[in-house]
Protein backbone atom coordinates (compact mmCIF):
# COMPACT_ATOMS: atom_id res chain seq x y z
CA UNK A 1 0.00 0.00 0.00
CA UNK A 2 1.26 3.47 -0.85
CA UNK A 3 1.89 5.08 2.53
CA UNK A 4 2.03 8.55 0.98
CA UNK A 5 -1.73 8.22 0.39
CA UNK A 6 -2.49 7.33 4.01
CA UNK A 7 -2.84 9.51 7.09
CA UNK A 8 -0.42 8.43 9.80
CA UNK A 9 -1.89 8.45 13.31
CA UNK A 10 0.49 9.21 16.15
CA UNK A 11 0.66 7.91 19.69
CA UNK A 12 1.41 10.08 22.69
CA UNK A 13 4.95 8.69 22.83
CA UNK A 14 5.57 9.51 19.19
CA UNK A 15 4.39 13.09 19.65
CA UNK A 16 6.47 13.43 22.81
CA UNK A 17 9.56 12.37 20.87
CA UNK A 18 8.80 14.80 18.05
CA UNK A 19 8.25 17.65 20.52
CA UNK A 20 11.53 16.84 22.22
CA UNK A 21 13.41 16.76 18.94
CA UNK A 22 11.95 20.12 17.97
CA UNK A 23 12.72 21.77 21.31
CA UNK A 24 15.98 20.15 22.39
CA UNK A 25 17.31 18.99 19.05
CA UNK A 26 16.51 21.98 16.86
CA UNK A 27 16.24 24.60 19.57
CA UNK A 28 12.69 25.68 18.78
CA UNK A 29 11.35 27.24 22.00
CA UNK A 30 8.51 25.33 23.59
CA UNK A 31 6.71 28.63 24.06
CA UNK A 32 6.79 29.16 20.30
CA UNK A 33 5.04 25.82 19.74
CA UNK A 34 2.46 26.68 22.40
CA UNK A 35 1.84 30.04 20.77
CA UNK A 36 1.40 28.52 17.32
CA UNK A 37 -0.91 25.86 18.74
CA UNK A 38 -3.19 28.30 20.53
CA UNK A 39 -3.32 30.69 17.58
CA UNK A 40 -4.25 27.83 15.23
CA UNK A 41 -7.02 26.54 17.51
CA UNK A 42 -8.45 30.01 18.00
CA UNK A 43 -8.38 30.55 14.24
CA UNK A 44 -10.47 27.42 13.71
CA UNK A 45 -12.96 28.55 16.35
CA UNK A 46 -13.32 32.07 14.94
CA UNK A 47 -13.71 30.87 11.37
CA UNK A 48 -16.22 28.13 12.13
CA UNK A 49 -18.34 29.56 14.93
CA UNK A 50 -17.87 33.38 15.08
CA UNK A 51 -18.60 33.29 18.82
CA UNK A 52 -19.62 36.22 20.98
CA UNK A 53 -19.01 34.45 24.29
CA UNK A 54 -16.57 31.65 25.07
CA UNK A 55 -15.52 29.66 28.10
CA UNK A 56 -12.11 27.97 28.30
CA UNK A 57 -11.40 25.17 30.78
CA UNK A 58 -7.66 24.83 31.30
CA UNK A 59 -5.86 21.99 33.03
CA UNK A 60 -2.55 22.54 34.77
CA UNK A 61 -0.28 21.11 32.05
CA UNK A 62 0.78 22.34 28.63
CA UNK A 63 -2.69 21.61 27.25
CA UNK A 64 -3.95 24.25 29.66
CA UNK A 65 -1.21 26.57 28.41
CA UNK A 66 -2.50 26.07 24.87
CA UNK A 67 -5.93 26.99 26.22
CA UNK A 68 -4.58 30.24 27.67
CA UNK A 69 -3.26 31.24 24.24
CA UNK A 70 -6.65 30.33 22.70
CA UNK A 71 -8.35 32.55 25.27
CA UNK A 72 -6.01 35.46 24.51
CA UNK A 73 -6.60 35.19 20.78
CA UNK A 74 -10.37 35.03 21.22
CA UNK A 75 -10.27 38.00 23.60
CA UNK A 76 -8.20 39.98 21.11
CA UNK A 77 -10.80 39.22 18.43
CA UNK A 78 -13.52 40.80 20.56
CA UNK A 79 -14.98 37.64 22.09
CA UNK A 80 -16.13 37.83 25.72
CA UNK A 81 -13.96 35.16 27.32
CA UNK A 82 -14.02 33.49 30.72
CA UNK A 83 -11.19 31.14 31.66
CA UNK A 84 -11.67 28.52 34.37
CA UNK A 85 -8.49 26.90 35.60
CA UNK A 86 -8.49 23.39 37.08
CA UNK A 87 -5.67 24.25 39.49
CA UNK A 88 -4.57 27.24 41.57
CA UNK A 89 -2.51 29.85 39.73
CA UNK A 90 0.60 28.80 41.66
CA UNK A 91 0.42 25.26 40.22
CA UNK A 92 1.19 26.45 36.69
CA UNK A 93 4.78 26.47 35.50
CA UNK A 94 6.91 27.40 32.51
CA UNK A 95 5.20 28.45 29.29
CA UNK A 96 1.74 27.72 30.68
CA UNK A 97 2.42 30.07 33.64
CA UNK A 98 3.75 32.75 31.26
CA UNK A 99 0.57 32.69 29.17
CA UNK A 100 -1.62 32.66 32.28
CA UNK A 101 0.16 35.79 33.53
CA UNK A 102 -0.37 37.50 30.17
CA UNK A 103 -4.11 36.90 30.48
CA UNK A 104 -4.04 38.61 33.87
CA UNK A 105 -2.21 41.63 32.48
CA UNK A 106 -4.71 41.88 29.62
CA UNK A 107 -7.63 41.86 32.01
CA UNK A 108 -9.11 38.56 30.81
CA UNK A 109 -11.54 37.06 33.34
CA UNK A 110 -9.60 34.10 34.83
CA UNK A 111 -10.97 32.12 37.77
CA UNK A 112 -10.25 28.82 39.46
CA UNK A 113 -13.20 26.52 38.81
CA UNK A 114 -15.19 25.59 41.92
CA UNK A 115 -12.95 27.74 44.14
CA UNK A 116 -14.14 30.73 46.13
CA UNK A 117 -13.95 33.10 43.16
CA UNK A 118 -15.95 30.75 40.90
CA UNK A 119 -18.66 28.83 42.73
CA UNK A 120 -20.26 25.91 40.97
CA UNK A 121 -23.47 27.70 40.02
CA UNK A 122 -21.51 30.49 38.36
CA UNK A 123 -19.39 28.01 36.39
CA UNK A 124 -22.56 26.29 35.20
CA UNK A 125 -24.27 29.56 34.26
CA UNK A 126 -21.35 30.93 32.23
CA UNK A 127 -20.81 27.60 30.51
CA UNK A 128 -24.47 27.42 29.51
CA UNK A 129 -24.32 30.96 28.10
CA UNK A 130 -21.21 30.40 25.97
CA UNK A 131 -21.36 30.00 22.19
CA UNK A 132 -18.16 27.94 22.37
CA UNK A 133 -16.69 25.87 25.19
CA UNK A 134 -12.99 25.08 24.86
CA UNK A 135 -11.68 21.86 26.41
CA UNK A 136 -8.01 22.29 27.29
CA UNK A 137 -8.01 20.03 30.34
CA UNK A 138 -5.86 17.02 29.46
CA UNK A 139 -3.33 16.58 26.69
CA UNK A 140 -2.02 13.58 24.77
CA UNK A 141 -0.23 12.23 27.81
CA UNK A 142 -3.46 11.52 29.69
CA UNK A 143 -4.08 7.95 30.83
CA UNK A 144 -6.48 6.42 33.34
CA UNK A 145 -9.76 8.01 34.27
CA UNK A 146 -10.76 11.60 35.00
CA UNK A 147 -11.69 12.18 38.64
CA UNK A 148 -12.64 14.97 40.98
CA UNK A 149 -12.97 18.47 39.57
CA UNK A 150 -11.85 17.36 36.11
CA UNK A 151 -14.60 14.73 35.95
CA UNK A 152 -17.15 17.27 37.16
CA UNK A 153 -16.08 19.78 34.53
CA UNK A 154 -16.23 17.15 31.78
CA UNK A 155 -19.82 16.41 32.73
CA UNK A 156 -20.60 20.12 32.66
CA UNK A 157 -19.01 20.56 29.23
CA UNK A 158 -21.03 17.68 27.83
CA UNK A 159 -24.26 19.37 28.94
CA UNK A 160 -23.32 22.74 27.41
CA UNK A 161 -25.56 23.87 24.54
CA UNK A 162 -22.71 25.63 22.72
CA UNK A 163 -20.13 24.09 20.41
CA UNK A 164 -17.44 22.09 22.22
CA UNK A 165 -13.89 22.35 20.87
CA UNK A 166 -11.13 20.13 22.28
CA UNK A 167 -7.50 21.14 22.07
CA UNK A 168 -5.45 18.25 20.61
CA UNK A 169 -7.54 15.44 22.12
CA UNK A 170 -10.92 15.24 23.82
CA UNK A 171 -10.15 15.13 27.53
CA UNK A 172 -10.64 11.63 28.95
CA UNK A 173 -9.71 9.87 25.70
CA UNK A 174 -6.47 7.89 25.49
CA UNK A 175 -4.60 9.52 22.60
CA UNK A 176 -2.53 6.41 21.89
CA UNK A 177 -5.33 3.85 21.93
CA UNK A 178 -8.78 5.42 21.81
CA UNK A 179 -9.50 3.81 25.18
CA UNK A 180 -11.98 5.67 27.42
CA UNK A 181 -11.83 4.57 31.04
CA UNK A 182 -14.09 7.20 32.58
CA UNK A 183 -15.76 10.53 31.86
CA UNK A 184 -14.68 12.06 28.53
CA UNK A 185 -15.51 15.23 26.67
CA UNK A 186 -17.90 14.76 23.75
CA UNK A 187 -16.36 17.24 21.32
CA UNK A 188 -17.95 18.74 18.24
CA UNK A 189 -14.48 19.59 16.91
CA UNK A 190 -11.04 18.38 17.92
CA UNK A 191 -8.14 20.48 16.70
CA UNK A 192 -5.18 18.08 16.57
CA UNK A 193 -1.83 19.77 17.07
CA UNK A 194 0.69 18.92 14.34
CA UNK A 195 -0.80 15.52 13.55
CA UNK A 196 -3.84 13.35 14.10
CA UNK A 197 -3.63 10.82 16.93
CA UNK A 198 -4.74 7.20 17.15
CA UNK A 199 -7.42 8.04 19.69
CA UNK A 200 -9.09 10.48 17.29
CA UNK A 201 -10.35 7.63 15.11
CA UNK A 202 -10.17 4.33 16.99
CA UNK A 203 -13.40 3.53 18.81
CA UNK A 204 -14.49 4.36 21.44
CA UNK A 205 -12.27 7.49 21.43
CA UNK A 206 -13.29 8.30 17.89
CA UNK A 207 -16.89 8.67 19.00
CA UNK A 208 -15.86 11.51 21.34
CA UNK A 209 -13.65 13.43 18.92
CA UNK A 210 -16.24 14.92 16.57
CA UNK A 211 -14.74 16.39 13.43
CA UNK A 212 -10.95 16.22 13.51
CA UNK A 213 -8.74 18.80 11.87
CA UNK A 214 -4.94 18.79 12.18
CA UNK A 215 -3.13 22.13 12.28
CA UNK A 216 0.59 22.97 11.96
CA UNK A 217 2.25 24.37 15.07
CA UNK A 218 5.77 25.00 13.80
CA UNK A 219 7.29 21.52 14.03
CA UNK A 220 9.26 20.86 10.81
CA UNK A 221 7.98 17.94 8.73
CA UNK A 222 11.49 16.41 8.66
CA UNK A 223 10.97 15.37 12.29
CA UNK A 224 8.01 13.17 11.38
CA UNK A 225 8.62 9.45 11.34
CA UNK A 226 6.80 6.28 10.40
CA UNK A 227 3.84 5.21 12.46
CA UNK A 228 2.24 1.80 12.64
CA UNK A 229 -1.38 2.98 12.67
CA UNK A 230 -2.87 4.60 9.59
CA UNK A 231 -6.20 6.11 8.60
CA UNK A 232 -7.22 4.73 5.22
CA UNK A 233 -8.08 7.50 2.77
CA UNK A 234 -10.07 7.29 -0.45
CA UNK A 235 -6.92 7.86 -2.49
CA UNK A 236 -5.20 4.89 -0.88
CA UNK A 237 -8.20 2.60 -1.25
CA UNK A 238 -8.66 3.63 -4.87
CA UNK A 239 -5.02 2.90 -5.59
CA UNK A 240 -5.64 -0.76 -4.63
CA UNK A 241 -8.39 -1.41 -7.17
CA UNK A 242 -7.54 -3.89 -9.93
CA UNK A 243 -9.80 -2.71 -12.78
CA UNK A 244 -11.21 -4.93 -15.48
CA UNK A 245 -9.52 -4.48 -18.84
CA UNK A 246 -10.86 -4.83 -22.38
CA UNK A 247 -9.20 -8.24 -22.80
CA UNK A 248 -10.37 -9.63 -19.47
CA UNK A 249 -12.98 -12.35 -19.05
CA UNK A 250 -14.84 -13.83 -16.09
CA UNK A 251 -12.02 -16.18 -15.13
CA UNK A 252 -9.23 -13.64 -15.46
CA UNK A 253 -10.66 -11.04 -13.08
CA UNK A 254 -11.02 -13.22 -9.99
CA UNK A 255 -12.81 -16.48 -9.23
CA UNK A 256 -14.15 -17.37 -5.82
CA UNK A 257 -15.70 -20.21 -3.82
CA UNK A 258 -18.10 -19.43 -0.97
CA UNK A 259 -18.65 -22.45 1.31
CA UNK A 260 -21.60 -22.05 3.66
CA UNK A 261 -25.34 -21.92 3.74
CA UNK A 262 -26.80 -24.70 5.87
CA UNK A 263 -30.59 -25.23 5.90
CA UNK A 264 -32.35 -22.01 6.80
CA UNK A 265 -29.15 -20.00 6.29
CA UNK A 266 -28.54 -20.32 2.56
CA UNK A 267 -29.06 -16.58 2.14
CA UNK A 268 -25.79 -15.86 3.95
CA UNK A 269 -23.71 -17.75 1.39
CA UNK A 270 -25.62 -16.27 -1.54
CA UNK A 271 -25.21 -12.75 -0.20
CA UNK A 272 -21.46 -13.15 0.23
CA UNK A 273 -21.25 -14.52 -3.31
CA UNK A 274 -23.29 -11.70 -4.83
CA UNK A 275 -21.30 -9.08 -2.91
CA UNK A 276 -18.13 -10.50 -4.42
CA UNK A 277 -19.55 -10.10 -7.92
CA UNK A 278 -20.70 -6.59 -7.16
CA UNK A 279 -17.20 -5.79 -5.86
CA UNK A 280 -15.47 -6.87 -9.05
CA UNK A 281 -15.06 -10.67 -8.97
CA UNK A 282 -15.68 -12.42 -12.27
CA UNK A 283 -16.99 -15.88 -11.34
CA UNK A 284 -18.37 -17.03 -7.99
CA UNK A 285 -19.52 -20.49 -6.88
CA UNK A 286 -21.67 -20.90 -3.77
CA UNK A 287 -21.17 -24.41 -2.35
CA UNK A 288 -24.14 -25.54 -0.22
CA UNK A 289 -24.82 -28.90 1.44
CA UNK A 290 -27.32 -31.29 -0.11
CA UNK A 291 -30.78 -30.70 1.26
CA UNK A 292 -30.20 -27.02 1.97
CA UNK A 293 -31.11 -25.74 -1.46
CA UNK A 294 -34.03 -23.42 -1.97
CA UNK A 295 -34.77 -20.89 -4.67
CA UNK A 296 -31.58 -19.28 -6.00
CA UNK A 297 -31.90 -15.54 -5.32
CA UNK A 298 -29.13 -14.48 -7.69
CA UNK A 299 -28.90 -16.21 -11.08
CA UNK A 300 -25.40 -14.77 -11.55
CA UNK A 301 -24.11 -16.97 -8.69
CA UNK A 302 -23.36 -20.59 -9.61
CA UNK A 303 -24.71 -22.92 -6.94
CA UNK A 304 -22.79 -26.14 -6.28
CA UNK A 305 -24.22 -29.00 -4.19
CA UNK A 306 -21.78 -30.84 -1.93
CA UNK A 307 -22.37 -33.83 0.38
CA UNK A 308 -24.69 -33.05 3.25
CA UNK A 309 -27.40 -34.50 5.43
CA UNK A 310 -30.57 -32.71 6.49
CA UNK A 311 -29.17 -29.50 5.03
CA UNK A 312 -25.94 -29.68 7.05
CA UNK A 313 -22.40 -30.29 5.81
CA UNK A 314 -20.98 -33.77 6.38
CA UNK A 315 -17.46 -35.14 6.34
CA UNK A 316 -17.80 -36.02 2.66
CA UNK A 317 -17.98 -32.33 1.78
CA UNK A 318 -14.23 -31.89 2.27
CA UNK A 319 -13.21 -33.60 -0.95
CA UNK A 320 -15.87 -31.79 -3.00
CA UNK A 321 -14.95 -28.41 -1.55
CA UNK A 322 -11.23 -29.04 -2.05
CA UNK A 323 -11.87 -29.90 -5.70
CA UNK A 324 -13.90 -26.72 -6.17
CA UNK A 325 -11.24 -24.62 -4.46
CA UNK A 326 -8.55 -26.05 -6.74
CA UNK A 327 -10.40 -24.61 -9.74
CA UNK A 328 -10.89 -21.15 -8.24
CA UNK A 329 -8.62 -18.41 -6.91
CA UNK A 330 -9.87 -17.79 -3.35
CA UNK A 331 -12.21 -19.27 -0.74
CA UNK A 332 -14.68 -17.91 1.81
CA UNK A 333 -15.72 -20.28 4.60
CA UNK A 334 -18.37 -19.55 7.16
CA UNK A 335 -21.46 -17.59 6.08
CA UNK A 336 -24.42 -19.67 7.26
CA UNK A 337 -22.23 -22.78 7.54
CA UNK A 338 -23.69 -24.03 10.81
CA UNK A 339 -22.05 -24.92 14.12
CA UNK A 340 -22.51 -28.68 14.32
CA UNK A 341 -19.57 -30.97 15.01
CA UNK A 342 -19.22 -31.93 11.33
CA UNK A 343 -19.19 -28.29 10.24
CA UNK A 344 -16.54 -27.36 12.81
CA UNK A 345 -14.37 -30.32 11.78
CA UNK A 346 -14.77 -29.33 8.15
CA UNK A 347 -13.56 -25.78 8.80
CA UNK A 348 -10.46 -27.00 10.60
CA UNK A 349 -9.66 -29.29 7.67
CA UNK A 350 -10.27 -26.58 5.10
CA UNK A 351 -7.63 -24.44 6.76
CA UNK A 352 -5.12 -26.51 4.80
CA UNK A 353 -6.60 -25.50 1.41
CA UNK A 354 -3.89 -24.01 -0.78
CA UNK A 355 -5.80 -20.86 -1.61
CA UNK A 356 -6.28 -17.39 -0.12
CA UNK A 357 -8.87 -17.87 2.61
CA UNK A 358 -11.40 -15.69 4.43
CA UNK A 359 -13.07 -16.97 7.58
CA UNK A 360 -16.20 -15.34 8.94
CA UNK A 361 -19.16 -16.15 11.18
CA UNK A 362 -19.40 -19.93 11.71
CA UNK A 363 -15.95 -20.32 10.19
CA UNK A 364 -14.56 -18.29 13.08
CA UNK A 365 -16.71 -20.20 15.57
CA UNK A 366 -15.03 -23.44 14.52
CA UNK A 367 -11.65 -22.11 15.68
CA UNK A 368 -12.91 -21.88 19.26
CA UNK A 369 -10.31 -20.02 21.29
CA UNK A 370 -7.39 -21.24 19.20
CA UNK A 371 -6.46 -18.63 16.57
CA UNK A 372 -3.07 -20.36 16.42
CA UNK A 373 -4.69 -23.06 14.28
CA UNK A 374 -4.14 -20.67 11.35
CA UNK A 375 -0.57 -19.73 12.14
CA UNK A 376 1.02 -22.17 9.68
CA UNK A 377 -0.90 -21.03 6.61
CA UNK A 378 1.25 -19.75 3.74
CA UNK A 379 -1.55 -18.33 1.63
CA UNK A 380 -3.17 -14.96 2.49
CA UNK A 381 -5.69 -15.33 5.30
CA UNK A 382 -8.32 -12.85 6.50
CA UNK A 383 -10.56 -13.05 9.58
CA UNK A 384 -13.57 -10.73 9.88
CA UNK A 385 -14.93 -10.95 13.44
CA UNK A 386 -17.19 -8.58 15.31
CA UNK A 387 -16.36 -7.89 18.96
CA UNK A 388 -18.20 -10.92 20.30
CA UNK A 389 -16.54 -13.28 17.82
CA UNK A 390 -13.11 -11.85 18.50
CA UNK A 391 -13.74 -12.13 22.23
CA UNK A 392 -14.54 -15.85 21.85
CA UNK A 393 -11.47 -16.34 19.71
CA UNK A 394 -9.24 -14.61 22.26
CA UNK A 395 -10.94 -15.89 25.40
CA UNK A 396 -12.15 -12.42 26.41
CA UNK A 397 -15.55 -10.89 27.17
CA UNK A 398 -16.93 -8.89 24.25
CA UNK A 399 -16.97 -5.74 26.39
CA UNK A 400 -13.20 -6.04 26.92
CA UNK A 401 -12.70 -6.16 23.16
CA UNK A 402 -15.00 -3.15 22.73
CA UNK A 403 -12.95 -1.18 25.25
CA UNK A 404 -9.55 -2.11 23.75
CA UNK A 405 -10.27 -2.63 20.06
CA UNK A 406 -6.83 -1.78 18.70
CA UNK A 407 -4.96 -3.91 21.21
CA UNK A 408 -7.26 -6.91 20.75
CA UNK A 409 -7.18 -6.78 16.95
CA UNK A 410 -3.40 -6.64 17.00
CA UNK A 411 -3.16 -9.53 19.42
CA UNK A 412 -5.47 -11.70 17.31
CA UNK A 413 -3.47 -10.98 14.16
CA UNK A 414 -0.21 -11.84 15.88
CA UNK A 415 -1.54 -15.08 17.38
CA UNK A 416 -3.21 -16.27 14.17
CA UNK A 417 -0.67 -15.07 11.63
CA UNK A 418 -3.68 -13.72 9.69
CA UNK A 419 -4.94 -10.27 8.82
CA UNK A 420 -7.84 -9.42 11.13
CA UNK A 421 -10.60 -6.97 10.27
CA UNK A 422 -12.40 -6.13 13.51
CA UNK A 423 -15.85 -4.97 12.44
CA UNK A 424 -17.68 -2.06 14.01
CA UNK A 425 -17.52 1.71 14.13
CA UNK A 426 -14.18 2.62 12.52
CA UNK A 427 -13.29 -0.97 11.60
CA UNK A 428 -9.68 -1.90 12.28
CA UNK A 429 -7.50 -3.95 9.95
CA UNK A 430 -4.58 -5.47 11.85
CA UNK A 431 -1.76 -7.50 10.35
CA UNK A 432 0.61 -9.87 12.18
CA UNK A 433 3.45 -7.32 12.04
CA UNK A 434 1.42 -5.04 14.31
CA UNK A 435 0.61 -2.47 11.63
CA UNK A 436 -3.02 -1.37 11.69
CA UNK A 437 -5.34 0.55 9.43
CA UNK A 438 -8.53 2.34 10.45
CA UNK A 439 -11.42 2.40 7.97
CA UNK A 440 -13.43 5.64 8.22
CA UNK A 441 -16.39 4.61 6.04
CA UNK A 442 -19.66 3.07 7.22
CA UNK A 443 -22.63 4.10 9.35
CA UNK A 444 -25.16 2.68 11.84
CA UNK A 445 -27.28 1.34 8.99
CA UNK A 446 -24.88 -1.62 8.86
CA UNK A 447 -26.30 -2.87 12.16
CA UNK A 448 -28.58 -5.35 10.44
CA UNK A 449 -28.34 -9.06 9.52
CA UNK A 450 -26.34 -9.98 6.45
CA UNK A 451 -24.04 -6.99 6.21
CA UNK A 452 -21.17 -9.12 7.52
CA UNK A 453 -21.77 -11.59 4.69
CA UNK A 454 -21.63 -8.71 2.22
CA UNK A 455 -18.34 -7.59 3.78
CA UNK A 456 -16.89 -11.09 3.39
CA UNK A 457 -17.75 -11.08 -0.29
CA UNK A 458 -16.32 -7.61 -0.87
CA UNK A 459 -13.01 -8.59 0.71
CA UNK A 460 -12.84 -12.04 -0.89
CA UNK A 461 -13.32 -10.50 -4.34
CA UNK A 462 -10.05 -8.64 -3.80
CA UNK A 463 -8.29 -11.79 -2.60
CA UNK A 464 -9.48 -13.49 -5.81
CA UNK A 465 -7.92 -10.65 -7.79
CA UNK A 466 -4.54 -11.36 -6.18
CA UNK A 467 -4.31 -8.67 -3.51
CA UNK A 468 -2.49 -9.37 -0.27
CA UNK A 469 -4.58 -10.18 2.78
CA UNK A 470 -4.11 -6.68 4.22
CA UNK A 471 -4.77 -4.82 0.98
CA UNK A 472 -7.85 -6.96 0.31
CA UNK A 473 -9.22 -6.34 3.82
CA UNK A 474 -8.58 -2.60 3.57
CA UNK A 475 -10.12 -2.22 0.12
CA UNK A 476 -13.06 -4.55 0.75
CA UNK A 477 -13.77 -2.94 4.11
CA UNK A 478 -13.58 0.56 2.64
CA UNK A 479 -15.90 -0.37 -0.25
CA UNK A 480 -18.38 -1.99 2.11
CA UNK A 481 -18.59 1.10 4.31
CA UNK A 482 -18.67 3.47 1.36
CA UNK A 483 -21.54 1.51 -0.21
CA UNK A 484 -23.46 1.91 3.06
CA UNK A 485 -22.72 5.64 3.10
CA UNK A 486 -23.92 6.03 -0.49
CA UNK A 487 -27.06 4.02 0.28
CA UNK A 488 -27.78 6.21 3.30
CA UNK A 489 -27.23 9.43 1.35
CA UNK A 490 -29.06 8.49 -1.82
CA UNK A 491 -31.76 5.95 -1.04
CA UNK A 492 -32.75 4.47 2.29
CA UNK A 493 -31.15 6.41 5.14
CA UNK A 494 -29.79 4.38 8.04
CA UNK A 495 -32.83 3.28 10.04
CA UNK A 496 -34.34 0.97 7.44
CA UNK A 497 -31.19 -0.12 5.62
CA UNK A 498 -30.89 -3.86 4.91
CA UNK A 499 -27.92 -5.79 3.64
CA UNK A 500 -29.26 -6.22 0.12
CA UNK A 501 -29.39 -2.41 -0.26
CA UNK A 502 -25.61 -2.52 -0.50
CA UNK A 503 -25.67 -4.49 -3.76
CA UNK A 504 -26.87 -1.44 -5.67
CA UNK A 505 -24.14 0.75 -4.25
CA UNK A 506 -21.07 -1.49 -4.21
CA UNK A 507 -20.46 -0.88 -7.94
CA UNK A 508 -20.94 2.86 -7.37
CA UNK A 509 -18.39 2.70 -4.54
CA UNK A 510 -15.90 0.96 -6.82
CA UNK A 511 -16.38 3.58 -9.54
CA UNK A 512 -16.02 6.42 -7.05
CA UNK A 513 -12.70 5.05 -5.83
CA UNK A 514 -11.51 4.55 -9.40
CA UNK A 515 -12.36 8.18 -10.19
CA UNK A 516 -10.66 9.54 -7.10
CA UNK A 517 -12.20 11.57 -4.27
CA UNK A 518 -13.96 14.89 -4.93
CA UNK A 519 -11.78 17.91 -4.22
CA UNK A 520 -13.65 18.74 -1.04
CA UNK A 521 -13.29 15.21 0.39
CA UNK A 522 -10.30 15.83 2.66
CA UNK A 523 -12.01 15.95 6.03
CA UNK A 524 -9.03 14.78 8.08
CA UNK A 525 -6.18 16.67 6.43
Amino acid sequence: MDESLLLGLYTADAMRQIDELAIKGLGIPGGHLMERAGVAVAGEILERYEPEEAVVFAGKGNNGGDGFVVARELFDAGVEVTVFTLAPAGAYEGDAKLNLDILGRLGVDVREAFAGDAPADEVVMLTEMADVVVDAIFGTGFTGAAKGAEAEVIGLINEAPGAVVSVDVASGVGASTGVVNGPAVMADLTVALHAAKVGHFVTPGGLYSGEVVAVPIGIPALLDHDTDVWLLREEAAGDLIVPKGSLDHKRSVGTLLVAGGSRGMTGAAHMAAMAALRSGAGLVHAALPAGAHGPTPFPEVITVEVPGEDGQFTAGALEALSDEAARLKAVVVGPGLGRGDAAQKLVRELIAVDRPLLLDADGLYALGDKPELLAGREQPTVLTPHEGELGRLMGLPAEDVAARRLECARSAAQRSGATVLLKGEASIVAEPSGRCYVIPTGNPGLATPGTGDVLSGAIAAQLAKGLTATDAACLGGFLHGLAADLAAENAVGTEGMVASDLFQFLPAAVERLKAGPPEEKHDHD
